[in-house]
C-alpha cells in the first residue's frame, strides 16, 4: 500500500497507524512534551510508548481506614497517602500491597477532534503489572500529565521499576468531526492540566450533579 501524504490524512477517521501518528506529532497536531530522544523508535504499528515520571502517591497507613465515596474529601484522601519524588532512574519497589497513582513523564495535548487510549504493556503485564484501573480514555482537547493507576497481582513478589522507564502506551483515534465541548471546557475537567498524581475528587464530581 502507498503510504498518504500529511494533506492526506485529513479526512482520516479511526485509529491513526504508526506513520500516521509520526506525522501528527512532528505537525504538531498531537503535542508530546517532552519528546524523548529518539521518540520514533517508540512507536510502533499504531501505539507510541511513554515513560513514569518522578511522581507517585501510594496509600499507607495514615489517615482514615474507610473510604467514603460520598463524604471523604480531597484532603482526607492526600493524607492517606505518601508523596514519593524519584530521581532520574532511581528505582521504585512495587509490592502486591500497593496501589499507586503516578504521572507519566510526558505531557499529552490533543486536538478536539482526537481520542487517546492508553494501553498497559505486554511485558509489565506479564509481571502482573495493570497500569490503569479503568481510566484509559483521554478525551479530545485533554491537556495535561497522563496518570496512571497501577499495582501487581503477583502473590508475594516485588517488582522493580524504574523512573523514565517505558511505563504505558498511547493509541490515538480520530473522529469524524470536532467535538462541541472539548475536555479543557469541560465541567468534569478534575484533572487536565496537572503535573501532579492528584488522588480521587470524587466528592467533586458530587457536588456537580
Amino acid at each position: 500500500m502507498t503510504r498518504k501524504s500529511f494533506k492526506e490524512t485529513a479526512d482520516m477517521v479511526g485509529t491513526l497507524p504508526d506513520w500516521a501518528i509520526k506525522e501528527y506529532i512532528k505537525n504538531k497536531i498531537i503535542k508530546i512534551d517532552p519528546l524523548p530522544k529518539g521518540w520514533e523508535e517508540s512507536v510502533d504499528e499504531v501505539t507510541i510508548d511513554f515513560h513514569l515520571g518522578n511522581k507517585l502517591r501510594v496509600f499507607s497507613g495514615d489517615g482514615w481506614d474507610i473510604i467514603d465515596t460520598k463524604h471523604t474529601t480531597k484532603e482526607e484522601m492526600e493524607k492517606m497517602m505518601k508523596l514519593i519524588e524519584l530521581k532520574p532512574g532511581q528505582p521504585f519497589v512495587l509490592s502486591d500491597k500497593d496501589f499507586v497513582i503516578a504521572t507519566t513523564m510526558e505531557k499529552l495535548t490533543l486536538p478536539d477532534d482526537i481520542v487517546g487510549h492508553l494501553h498497559g504493556k505486554s511485558s509489565l503485564a506479564r509481571l502482573g503489572i495493570a497500569v490503569h484501573s479503568t481510566a484509559a480514555r483521554f478525551d479530545p482537547g485533554w491537556d495535561g500529565y497522563p496518570v496512571l493507576e497501577f499495582g501487581t497481582f503477583l502473590k508475594g513478589k516485588r517488582v522493580v521499576i524504574y523512573e523514565g522507564s517505558p511505563i504505558c502506551a498511547f493509541s490515538f483515534e480520530k473522529l469524524s468531526a470536532p467535538v462541541e465541548r472539548s475536555y479543557k471546557s469541560s465541567p468534569n475537567n478534575r484533572y487536565g492540566g496537572s503535573d501532579m498524581p492528584e488522588v480521587s475528587n470524587i466528592m467533586g464530581k458530587r457536588k456537580r450533579k
